[in-house]
Parts: C-alpha cells; sequence; structure tokens
C-alpha cells in the first residue's frame, strides 16, 4: 500500500496529489473554528468554502469531491466518526451521530482514502485557532492506519478485509500522524485503557529510526482530547521509569495513588527537545505498589540514552539491559563501569529524595580512563538512588557536558557510615588514567582508584618519563585533627625514572593521596590524579621525616625509615645523594659526618641526643663543606618527664 501512494504521487495520479498538497500551493482553505463552534454558519458547500476560504470537514470533503470530478477521478463523500477534535478516549460512539467527512477516491481501479481536512492542519480548541501544518500523511493512508481514527459508517469503506467492530474501534489506542510517519509500532498495550498489575502498567514501543522520548502523566479529567495544541516542548515527568533502546521504548507506569491517569508519550527525531504527541492512554490503578519513593529524573529516560553511542559511550549490552530496573547497592556499594569509543571526560551526580548535595558529592569517586569510565557510589541511606552520567570529549574543554545515562540504584541493606564516605575535595579523577598518561606518568603500581589496607602502610611506585617536578598531599576529613602533620605521613623517592610514594596512617579511615605534577617550569603544579586510602589499623604508623626542597632526584634513604627516633640512643643512618661531597647529621650545633663506602652511600652511627632538638640531615654539593643545605628533618621523642 506505502507503494502504491508512493506510484499516486509519482505517476498518473500527480494533478490529484498537487491539488491538494503540492508545497507551491499554500493551503488556502483554513477550518471553521466558529462554524464548528456554532457561532457562524457552518460552511460546507464548494461555492460557500471557496468564497469565504474557511469551512470544516464537510466542506473540505464536498471541495475535495468537485476537484476530482473535474479532472476525471471517481471521489466519494465518507461520513464516520473520527478521534479528533471533541473525542473522548472510552466514548462509546454507539447509536451516536457521526461528527466527521472524509473521502475515497478510485485510482486505477483501486479505491484509496484522504482526509483533506486532517492534512490541512489542526485546530487550537483552547485559543480557538486553526493552525495550519501540512500532513500528507492523509493522503492515499493506508487503510490499516487510516482505522486507528476515522471509523465510517459504510463498513466498506474501511477498506480491510475483515473489517474490524466499533466497539474494537472504541477499544484501540489513540494514534497521531507523527505515530506511523516516525515509523513507530506499538507493542503492548493493544487498547488504550490500561489496570495495573500490582500497581503497575507498561507501554512499550518499537521504532525503524532513533528517535527520542518523552512522557506525561495526569490525574484523568473529562476534558476534550485535543483541546490543547499538539505540540508539546521536552519537559519534567514523574511516576514513570522510562528506557529507550536502540530500537524500542519501554515506559514502566507506576501511579502515586489509587485512581485514573491519563498519559500521553511524545516522541521526535534524535537529539531534538521540541515533541509531538504520538499516542495516548488512560491507566486505572486500583491499588499503588507500596514502595519507596523514587528520586526526580530530569532527563526522564533510564538507562543510557539514546545518544550515548554518539557522545562516545561505546555499545554495552549490559549496562543498556539495566534500563529503568534498579541496580542493588550492596552493602552500601555500587560501581559502574562504561567503556568508550575515544577519551572522554564525566562527571556523576547522585541524588536521593534525603540526601544533601553536600554529602552526595562525598558519595562518589570517579575513574577516567582513555577506554572506560568508573564511577565508585557509596550509599549512606537505605532506598532509591539516581546516578546521572554526563561526558564530553576529553580534549574538548570548551563543549558542553551532556547527560549520556541515568541509572536507577537501590540500597536496602547494610549501608555505608557517614566515616566511611569518600574525603571532601576529591578529585574527578581518580587513580591513574587519561590525564597521568599525557602527562607521561605510567606503569602504576596500583591501577585502581581505591586502595584499602589493613597495616596502616602503602607504597605506590609509576614512571615519570618526562622528569616532571612531583608534589603530593595527604588529606582526610578536616574535623579530625592530627598529632603530627599529614604531611609527615608522605614520603617520596625518585630515581632514574621511577618515582615511589610511601605513605604511612595515623589511623583507621579514609584518605585522600592527591598527586600533583609541574606541568611547566616555573607555574603552579597541577592535579594528576587523587587515590583514596581506606584504613582499617587502629594502630598509628610511625612519621616519615620531613624532606625539604634539597631532597631531589636520585637521594634515597635506606636507614632510618621513620621520622621519629628514640632518645639518647645510637641509629645508624644509611643514605644515597647524587653529587654530595658532604653528608651530616645537625643536632644543634653538634655535626657528625658520614663517610661514603663502595656502594656509593653515606652512613655512620649517630647518636640522637635528649630530644630537645630536632636530628637533621644534611649535605654539601660543592668544594664548601662549610655550607650545607637540609635534606631531611627527624623528630626525637622526648624523654619521660620532660616537656
Amino acid at each position: 500500500m506505502q507503494q502504491n501512494r508512493e506510484n499516486a504521487r509519482k505517476g498518473e495520479y500527480k494533478a490529484l496529489y498537487s491539488l491538494f498538497w503540492d508545497k507551491r500551493n499554500a493551503v488556502f482553505i483554513e477550518y471553521d473554528v466558529s462554524g464548528y463552534l456554532g457561532r457562524s454558519k457552518m460552511l460546507c458547500s464548494p461555492e460557500e468554502v471557496i468564497a469565504a476560504g474557511r469551512g470544516v470537514c464537510c466542506g473540505y470533503s464536498s471541495l475535495c469531491r468537485e476537484m476530482c470530478r473535474a479532472v476525471g477521478i471517481d471521489c466519494q463523500e465518507v461520513p464516520g466518526h473520527s478521534k479528533g477534535v471533541g473525542y473522548l478516549q472510552g466514548q462509546s460512539l454507539k447509536n451516536v451521530k457521526s461528527d466527521h467527512m472524509w473521502n475515497s477516491v478510485l485510482l486505477g481501479g483501486q479505491w484509496f482514502l484522504l482526509d483533506a481536512c486532517w492534512g490541512a492542519g489542526h485546530t487550537d480548541m483552547q485559543h480557538e485557532s486553526f493552525i495550519k501544518r501540512l500532513d500528507d500523511f492523509y493522503f492515499l493512508t493506508d487503510p490499516e492506519e487510516f482505522i486507528e481514527s476515522h471509523f465510517p459508517d459504510e463498513e466498506k469503506w474501511q477498506l480491510l478485509d475483515p473489517p474490524i467492530p466499533l466497539e474494537e474501534f472504541e477499544r484501540r489506542v489513540l494514534k497521531t500522524s507523527d505515530f506511523f510517519t516516525m515509523g513507530l509500532r506499538l507493542i503492548q498495550p493493544h487498547h488504550f485503557h490500561i489496570v495495573t498489575d500490582d500497581g503497575e502498567a507498561n507501554v512499550s514501543l518499537s521504532f525503524s529510526r532513533p528517535a527520542t522520548f518523552t512522557y506525561k502523566i495526569t490525574q484523568h479529567q473529562d476534558l476534550l482530547h485535543h483541546g490543547a495544541p499538539k505540540q508539546k516542548d521536552y519537559s519534567n515527568s514523574s511516576f514513570g521509569l522510562m528506557t529507550v533502546s536502540h530500537r524500542s521504548m519501554n515506559l514502566q507506569l507506576l501511579p502515586p495513588a489509587s485512581g485514573v491517569y491519563d498519559v500521553e508519550v511524545f516522541a521526535g527525531p534524535l537529539a531534538t527537545t521540541s515533541l509531538t504527541l504520538v499516542c495516548s492512554f488512560r491507566v486505572e490503578c486500583p491499588i499503588p505498589r507500596a514502595m519507596e519513593e523514587i528520586p526526580e529524573n530530569p532527563f526522564l529516560c533510564w538507562g543510557l540514552q539514546p545518544v550515548a553511542e554518539s557522545l562516545g559511550i561505546a555499545d554495552s549490552s549490559q549496562v543498556s539491559s539495566q534500563g529503568s530496573k534498579a541496580a542493588e547497592a550492596v552493602e552500601g556499594v555500587f560501581e559502574l563501569a562504561l567503556k568508550t569509543s575515544r577519551p572522554l571526560m564525566v562527571v556523576c551526580e547522585l541524588v536521593h529524595p534525603g540526601l544533601k548535595a553536600a554529602v552526595a558529592k562525598r558519595c562518589l569517586a570517579t575513574q577516567i580512563q582513555p577506554d572506560v569510565l568508573t564511577c565508585h557510589v557509596l550509599c549512606p541511606l537505605r532506598g532509591f538512588y539516581r546516578l546521572s552520567v554526563f561526558v564530553r570529549d576529553y580534549e574538548k574543554t570548551e563543549v558542553e557536558l551532556q547527560n549520556a545515562g541515568n541509572f536507577l540504584l537501590h540500597c536496602k541493606g547494610k549501608v555505608v557510615g557517614p566515616d566511611e564516605l569518600y574525603p571532601p575535595n576529591l578529585s574527578s579523577e581518580c587513580g591513574p588514567g587519561t590525564r597521568t598518561l599525557e602527562a607521561g606518568l605510567s606503569k602504576f603500581s596500583h591501577t585502581t582508584a581505591l586502595v584499602s589496607t589493613q597495616q596502616g602502610k602503602w607504597n605506590v611506585t609509576f614512571h615519570n618519563q618526562r622528569d616532571l617536578e612531583i608534589h603530593t598531599v595527604l588529606s582526610r576529613e578536616e574535623n579530625k585533627p592530627a598529632a603530627v602533620p599529614l604531611s609527615r605521613r608522605l614520603f617520596c623517592t625518585y630515581t632514574d625514572s621511577k618515582v615511589t610514594v610511601s605513605v604511612s596512617l595515623p589511623d583507621a579511615g579514609v584518605y585522600r593521596l592527591g598527586l600533583y605534577a609541574k606541568i611547566t617550569p616555573g607555574r603552579t603544579f597541577s592535579p594528576m590524579c587523587d587515590f583514596v586510602l581506606r584504613n582499617s589499623c587502629d594502630q598509628p604508623g610511625p612519621p616519615f621525616p620531613g624532606f625539604d626542597s634539597a631532597w631531589r632526584k636520585g637521594c634515597v634513604l635506606l636507614e632510618p625509615l621513620v621520622g621519629l627516633l628514640e632518645p639518647l640512643a645510637w641509629v645508624r643512618f644509611r643514605v644515597r645523594v647524587p653529587g654530595a661531597q658532604r653528608v651530616v647529621t645537625m643536632i644543634g650545633e653538634t655535626w657528625t659526618d658520614l663517610k661514603l663506602n663502595k656502594s656509593r652511600v653515606w652512613e655512620g652511627e649517630v647518636f640522637s641526643g635528649n630530644g630537645l632538638q630536632p636530628l637533621k640531615l644534611a649535605a654539601a654539593a660543592s668544594g664548601d663543606s662549610s655550607h650545607v643545605d637540609v635534606l631531611l628533618t627527624f623528630d626525637i621523642k622526648q624523654l619521660e618527664g620532660k616537656v
């Protein structure tokens, strides 16, 4: 039938088509809203319609009949019922006088259907106006599609074998012309009235071309179905979970209370925000489902967005199939991993009805790698969460982030405690990834963003191929003061191109280890990545010695490896200091020289003193051995009874 329509446009019926829908001929007959409302004479004859430039449906159909006959085409007027202005879904049309008129034309020995009135535009009854909109869907329409909105008084003009009864026409879902022109197909339900099962109803559509969708759910009111304009901008909705895959849309409806609801589905081409009504339903909910509140989703679609692949998210059947189905956060923890087709930047948002935004930020840790994006989620409350993902190309910093997906999470068991949340001020790039690779930092001994330790100690090594100046910072929640500065809990060793960062934590808790590098000499340090350290050991680890700027590449401390020494004790020192001419320890005015052995290690036994002054390790790099630069500073424990 579709081929016949195309042939009619291209072949011997081109003249008929151009009479009504050739865009060079502006639609000059507008619908007579005043006549329809009974405020003026209803114009139906061709002469009256042409003279006034307006008419109701019978005016269009009579004019169409006369124009066709003028060019030798057999054309019949067909009266019947329509699902247009004044139609209420569910109303019985039995013994009701038909309200519409259209045409059937005989072309090449075959009858075709057309509605010149609906093809010219639609009425806005709210403003009592006619909206001109060329819609050639109603020219030689497939009878299988035409019957969805037009039911003729005479059964033969259905052009169907077998024809459908009036009761079936009344039960069918209301579909607009855009439903068919967009290539949509209704999977379920088959009738407009849906009764929820356990408080839930489902609507499913398939489509042949990429499309975007939205929906509207309202408490049912007996108003004119087409009383408002057909066009609708993309807007927010509640009480539904929508999932759009490559070829289908599923809408899970969850009415909030007992009652009857009107559901309208809107659609449009992919990446548009101006959508049109395509179909509508009525949902009856005898008993709503008792469930926890689902967070608002301003992006409507759950799961990956239809545009996700074009944004650089590689097709992931596991993620796509999740859709509106809630993923369980086992013991309050969830991990989302999205494969990418190119390097992307990502920002995530976590929403829960009872969760403050400041706390929500401490529930997320993201790792950005060239081919995968990982979001680690903590759930401090029971219930449903919305995890939204926003991406852009990594290098295109001027481009705005776009929503790539929204995932429904559910936490029903153990939750994460307040002291278990991620540290404040966590970077958007945790763990090694795209940024560290671009800076030439590679071969990390730990490739994940989250680290757990039961001993309170941890080391990470990596290669610094560009010989960048490295800086590290250790932090935790601000309201937990430390007896020893956290800067003394870090120690860096840099040999050749290999960097080792050692950590000794003071007590149990969650810490942030920030890694920074000076990309351009003379500029400030740039953040490279953060590690999240979760320590379960309550015993404090010993601090490291404090290091000064003279502690540089090639310097290696072999002994002692702690920064807090016993008082009145002999301590063995072993250290490598490239290029040093003299290495000494200093306690006040007392200097002790270390000796250089055959392995190029400076070593010696040093008395720690009574703890009244720190011990400093220093080196002279020139012939003037009286001038030394401090490398490391060691604290000495206080003698008992001393202050």
